[in-house]
């Protein structure tokens, strides 16, 4: 795994303590609500840390063969949940709506910072 691959591994590990944590602390609360949104967001970070993991198994040393797909995947897999959102949002949906956009922003978050960290551009 090269420097790039470890500081995006490492920015998906603080992510998942962070919701974590966050999750625990609002469940104290009695904001189970919140809690459980801030669950979704770190499950959307394990998956991608997942796919990360998936990629260096997959493509072996090639670098530029692992962030294709990387990328690939965090392009595939949030089409089910805009069809999700759209299918609630359809329903007046509304937990449900709300749920699909966490995935959405939170995906988006991590597309964003892997562009950042491996210095790509759209």
């Amino acid at each position: 795994m090269n420097e790039q691959q470890q500081k995006f591994e490492f920015y998906l590990d603080e992510q998942i303590a962070a919701c974590k944590q966050r999750s625990k602390l609002l469940a104290e609360d009695d904001r189970m609500d919140e809690g459980n949104f801030e669950k979704v967001r770190a499950n959307v970070y394990e998956i991608f840390k997942t796919i990360l993991s998936v990629a260096e198994k997959v493509c072996g040393n090639d670098d530029l063969a692992k962030r294709h797909f990387f990328f690939t995947k965090a392009e595939q897999i949030p089409m089910s949940w805009m069809t999700s959102y759209e299918k609630a949002k359809k329903n007046r949906d509304v937990e449900k709506m709300r749920i699909e956009s966490i995935k959405l922003d939170t995906i988006q978050e991590i597309k964003d910072m892997c562009m950042q960290i491996w210095e790509e551009t759209t």
